[in-house]
Order: C-alpha cells, then sequence, then structure tokens
C-alpha cells in the first residue's frame, strides 16, 4: 500500500505507514559560545573565503561535511576532514577548511651557517580558510599535504580535554587542533578572533600561548537538494483535513449542495456541502483509496451552486491537523430595465420571472420571483437559479424575453411597444396578372407569435390590427391550386402597412388525375353511407352507393364501412383523357338511424389527386355546422367539372327527407 500523501524526503513508506528514515550523520556545524555559526566569509561564490561567525540563521554556508571518520560516534581524538557544500547540499570537489601557510625562518647554528627557512601550519595572522588546497611553490612545500585540512577533534568538559575515545555527541563542546611541521611546536589549536576584521577563526593557538577556543559541534545528516535534517521527532506526513465553509457572502447564510474543488496544481480534493451547515469535508480518491489528508502548503479552492456565482478562496494548509477554508459566494443576479419603445424609462412597472411555460419561480425565501421598476426603470433579481427563465411585463407578451442563466446572471432589457400597427396582406395570382385571390389562408408572425386570416372583401385582403412589436415580420401565404409562399416584412410602430404575397400556381393541381370524396366519423351512429350521383355520360344519372360501389366505369365507392369508423371514399376517374363534365351531388345516409348527425363528429372532405397520387383539399364540411332540424340524410354539397378538371364547389349544407334508395 501506498502512502498518502507521500512521505516527507526523510521517512520512508513501509507497509502504508510513513516512518523516519535510518540516521546516517555526515556533517556539523561549529558554533561559538554566543551561538554564532561558522561559515565560509566571502564565500562560496569563489569559495576562497575566511572560516568566521556568522549571526545569520545557519544553512549552506555554515553547513560542512564530514569526509572523516568513517565510524559513528566521532571519538575524542578522531581525525576529521570538513568540506564545503554548494546551494544545492552537494559537496564540492576540493574545497576544503584548511589552514593557511606561513614561512618558518629556522635558526643559524652558527655565523657561517646559511640561512634556511622551510613551511609551516598555522602561527601568528594564518586563518583558516575555505578553499581549494594551495599548490606547490612554496618554500620546501611540494603541495598535497594532508595536513593542511586533517583536524583533531577533542571533546572537552569542564573546560578539561575529555580521554580520547570518549564519544562526542551532538550539542558537546569541542576544540580542534592540527599538526604542525615545526617540532618546536608540533600542535596549534582554532583560535576566534573577534578582534580581527574581518572576525575570523585562526591557527595561532597553542600549548602555553594565546588561548583556544572551546566551540560547540552539532552532527546532521544532509542529503542533495534536501539539505539538513530536521528534527528526528519531526513528523513524517505534511497534511491536514480541509473542511470548505460555504456560505452567502451578503447575510453569512449556509449555502447547501454547493460543490467545492482544490484547482490545480492540487490533487483535485473535493465535496459537497451539507444541506444544515454548508461545511464540505475534503477528500479524493488516491491510489484506490479514499484519502483526507490534503498535502500541505497553498491551496486553491472553488465553490459552485446554483442560484450563485462561481467564488474561490486560498488558504494554506498547515504540516498536521485541519484546517477551514470559508468562501463567501455572491448571488447570481438578473438585472435589467423597461424602456418604452422610445427608449425612454418605464418606472413602476411590475417585472415577473418565471419559466419558460409562465410558470412561477420561488427565491430563496419561497416567495415568487416579481418587482417593480425604480424610477430609471431599474429592475433585479437576486440568487436566481441557472436555467432557462422567462422575463416578463404586464403589458403585450411580444415584450417577453426568454435567456439561460449561468453563473455570472444576465442583463436584460425590456423594450415595451405602447402603440401598434394595422397590417394588411393582399394575395395575388402572379401567373395572372396579380389578380386578388378570395379565401387565401394567411399568417402573420411577430416576435415569435403567430396570428392568421383568411382574405375576403372587395378587393379581396387580410387586416390584422393591433400588431406589436415593430421590426421584422414574416408573411405566408396559401390557398387551393397554389404553392405557399412567405415573404419578410417590416411591421411599423404605429400606422398601416401593406404587404403584397404573389403565389404561383401548383400546375398538378390544376390538371387533377382523380377526385375523391371521404367521409370520416366517429363511433355513433354505427352506420353512415357515402352517396355520390352524377351524369352517367349518357342518358341519365349514377348513383354511387354500398350496393352498387361501381355504377359506371369511372365512379367506384373502395369500401362500405358498416361497422367501423374508418373512412368511406369514392373516387371519379376520367374517361379516356377527359372527366364526364356535369353537376355531381354528394350526400351522407344515417343508415343506422340510431343517433342524430349532431354528435357524429362526421366530415366530408372533397380531394383532388395529381399524377404523383398526392391529394390537394379543396374543402371540408362538418356536421356539426349543419343548421335546421336533424333528417335521415345530409346533404353535403354540389360540384361542378368540366372535361379538363375545373372545378366549382357549391356547398348545401342541409338536412333531407329519404332512405337508403333516395336519389338526391
Amino acid at each position: 500500500m501506498s502512502c498518502w500523501p507521500p512521505c516527507s524526503e526523510w521517512c520512508d513508506c513501509v507497509e502504508g505507514r510513513c516512518r523516519p528514515a535510518p540516521y546516517r550523520p555526515n556533517a556539523v556545524r561549529i558554533r561559538t559560545a554566543d551561538g554564532r555559526c561558522l561559515q565560509a566569509v566571502d564565500g562560496p561564490a569563489a569559495y576562497d573565503g575566511y572560516l568566521g561567525p556568522t549571526a545569520g540563521a545557519p544553512g549552506t554556508w555554515e553547513t560542512f561535511l564530514m569526509d572523516r571518520p568513517t565510524t559513528w560516534p566521532v571519538r575524542s581524538g578522531d581525525a576529521m576532514v570538513l568540506r564545503a557544500v554548494d546551494d544545492t547540499w552537494r559537496p564540492l570537489p576540493g574545497v576544503l577548511v584548511r589552514v593557511d601557510h606561513g614561512v618558518l625562518v629556522l635558526p643559524r647554528k652558527s655565523k657561517k651557517d646559511p640561512q634556511l627557512v622551510t613551511y609551516q601550519f598555522g602561527g601568528r595572522d594564518r586563518p583558516l580558510l575555505v578553499s581549494s588546497p594551495l599548490q606547490a611553490g612554496f618554500p620546501a612545500y611540494q603541495g598535497g599535504d594532508p595536513g593542511e585540512w586533517t583536524f583533531t577533534i577533542t571533546g572537552m568538559a569542564g573546560g578539561s580535554p575529555v580521554p580520547f575515545g570518549t564519544p562526542v555527541k551532538s550539542g558537546d563542546q569541542v576544540r580542534f587542533s592540527f599538526a604542525t611541521r615545526n617540532q618546536a611546536r608540533p600542535e596549534r589549536f582554532w583560535r576566534l578572533r573577534d578582534d580581527a576584521n574581518p572576525r575570523r577563526v585562526e591557527g595561532d593557538a597553542e600549548p602555553g600561548g594565546p588561548a583556544a577556543t572551546t566551540f560547540t559541534i552539532e552532527f546532521n545528516e544532509v542529503r542533495p537538494d534536501v539539505g539538513w535534517r530536521p528534527p528526528l521527532d519531526t513528523g513524517c506526513r505534511r497534511c491536514a483535513r480541509v473542511t470548505a465553509v460555504v456560505s452567502r457572502r451578503a447575510t453569512g447564510t449556509p449555502i447547501a449542495g454547493a460543490h467545492v474543488t482544490a484547482l490545480p496544481p492540487s490533487v483535485p480534493f473535493a465535496g459537497d456541502t451539507a444541506p444544515t451547515d454548508g461545511r464540505a469535508e475534503l477528500t479524493a480518491s488516491v491510489d484506490g483509496a479514499v484519502r483526507d489528508c490534503v498535502p500541505a502548503g497553498r491551496i486553491e479552492l472553488q465553490a459552485t451552486a446554483d442560484r450563485f456565482q462561481v467564488a474561490r478562496a486560498t488558504d494554506t494548509v498547515p504540516d498536521q491537523g485541519a484546517v477551514e477554508v470559508r468562501i463567501p459566494m455572491d448571488c447570481t443576479m438578473v438585472t435589467g430595465r423597461v424602456l418604452d419603445s422610445a427608449g425612454n424609462p418605464m418606472p413602476g412597472e411590475w417585472v415577473y420571472l418565471t419559466d419558460a411555460q409562465d410558470q412561477p419561480i420561488l427565491d430563496l425565501d419561497e416567495q415568487p420571483y416579481q418587482t417593480r421598476t425604480d424610477v430609471e426603470g431599474r429592475f433585479s433579481f437576486a440568487c436566481v437559479p441557472h436555467r432557462q427563465v422567462k422575463l416578463s411585463t404586464d403589458h403585450d407578451p411580444s415584450t417577453d424575453r426568454i435567456v439561460t442563466i449561468g453563473p455570472r446572471g444576465d442583463h436584460v432589457e425590456l423594450v415595451v411597444q405602447r402603440t401598434a400597427a394595422t397590417v394588411v396582406v393582399r394575395v395575388v395570382d402572379a401567373d395572372d396578372n396579380d389578380q386578388p385571390l378570395d379565401g387565401a389562408n394567411v399568417r402573420l408572425t411577430v416576435g415569435g407569435a403567430a396570428r392568421t386570416a383568411i382574405t375576403g372583401g372587395s378587393p379581396p385582403e387580410a387586416t390584422f390590427l393591433l400588431v406589436r412589436p415593430a421590426g421584422a415580420a414574416t408573411v405566408r401565404a396559401s390557398t387551393t391550386g397554389y404553392l405557399p409562399s412567405s415573404v419578410p416584412a417590416t411591421v411599423p410602430a404605429s400606422g398601416t402597412v401593406t404587404i403584397t404575397v404573389r403565389l404561383r400556381r401548383d400546375k398538378s393541381v390544376q390538371a387533377p388525375v382523380a377526385f375523391m370524396l371521404q367521409l370520416d366519423r366517429g363511433a355513433l351512429p354505427r352506420d353512415l353511407d357515402l352517396h355520390c350521383s352524377g351524369p352517367s355520360g349518357g342518358e341519365g344519372r349514377f348513383h354511387c352507393l354500398f350496393h352498387d360501389a361501381r355504377p359506371v366505369p369511372f365512379v367506384r365507392l373502395d369500401v362500405d364501412e358498416g361497422q367501423a369508423t374508418g373512412p368511406e371514399r369514392i373516387t371519379v376517374t376520367p374517361v379516356a383523357g377527359a372527366f364526364v363534365p356535369g353537376e355531381y351531388h354528394c350526400w351522407i345516409d344515417n343508415f343506422s338511424g340510431e343517433q342524430t348527425f349532431a354528435r357524429s363528429g362526421a366530415s366530408v372532405a372533397l380531394l383532388s389527386v395529381d399524377a404523383a397520387g398526392l391529394p390537394t383539399r379543396r374543402g371540408r364540411w362538418l356536421a356539426a355546422d349543419l343548421p335546421g332540424d336533424p333528417g335521415r340524410l345530409w346533404y353535403v354539397l354540389r360540384f361542378t367539372l368540366d372535361e379538363r378538371g375545373g372545378l366549382t364547389v357549391d356547398p348545401v349544407m342541409a338536412y333531407r327527407s329519404g332512405s337508403w334508395d333516395t336519389v338526391l
């Protein structure tokens, strides 16, 4: 099992637990009696500085690796080599703490003897340096002598040396010495000189001479890129539980159902606030397990909630324990103005916020969203849910606006048109010198709302009153035998505008291949029969009915639906490429007689069929529109055909007496 969060640099993950890594001391810091640390003065940029004290916090300059001894613990009397480190805590090759060289003038044995000189380590005004060893060239010095960088550590207790071999622990008092080449003075000690400039450690203290300085030694472990090991009792994990507390900024009220997520580069810890206190405990799934301890350091949280704007908060996660991060959220606002069509503000107007079907939406206090505009015509709604909403006033519905609200809200202007226009539509035959067409269907669409009318009068026109709002509109017209057409239009703020729609003839309808009468009905009466009479092509008239479904070759009844509600159809077709001209009659017989036509739901349609088999309705008549006292027969219509299929329709719509074999 892995450890989460990952163990700190000085710990190892063992069976899912972080434990301190084994302690391997390899470095020292040396302090003076007043707590200052020895460092490379003027280093380590050139690494050619004095070894002297500093009052600052210890870092890489004040840390030295121990090349010797190789055993642990260090014992009094052990030899030691101290190596400088760079800013990444790695050893600097060849940069050691070493004693400066002096030149020793040897005494003559007699006046005739030559004056001899040699080198020595330390001596008066010979400082300790942090640098690479000197090269050969000094009198009687060949270079590479380890004596210049090898020191002996001596434990001190009560101002006196402890016996050699006594372990020296971190925090003990010690002195450092080194061997010289001067047989008369074979040993010298480190001595701190605060009177020198700069203050430094020199190698001139000797037995019977200047007093050696006693230092405090600190042993520890150093790792590249990691540095000086913290105390062994430092926690192995640096993480804490994080609780997001989400509330409404204006009131401090907790927000339920908010979703909180830690943003990159953090692991995406997340949680949802509880219904009561607006608190969310953050967790994340890491390595297949749910974790609730967030790594220490800076963390940025983002909260989202319906009715509120997205909010963020930044905090610092401590090394252990728990922290609460407060995230105040602002309401999602819908603001706007109500203006008239001249751009003037409309104060005191009621504005409503509903769903798209005009159903009320409740605010956080369980009240409908409705308010009045201020003196500047402004309005606002707070904490609006994130969804599609409608904004409306008490005026024309064309003022309404439907908008989709997101976390950032919206600003909406409602323009109320006080005036209205009159729209007159003329429908003309584009294939007959723009002759007006009577009975054409007209549809006017303005501001998303549609109105319909039929052309009529002299000349035939369709008139729409109180049309608003001003602006773009669409007019569509259609009538039997013509292809529908739509034209764009512009509605003025007031006055009257006339719009002309030009229709082209539908050639397929102008040249029909058949005519069809269709009876549709309800469940009762159970048996309504479709009848048709007309010219037989010779003398007399045919009568098409249920027991004579094909009285002449060009007329047929498809089926007698005596016990069903499906349609009955009588079809009239040409003979030798021409229709039999004359007058045709259509009526319905209430054969069962168990109920009148009044509630039958029956209707009769006259259709023309083109060469592609597609029908065009030439008229439709409802039994519900029949006037007078009910009778057994419903005389629906008369229509006249010419040889080319020219049609003239005369609706009769009257009751008649008679029976199934009566011919009208």
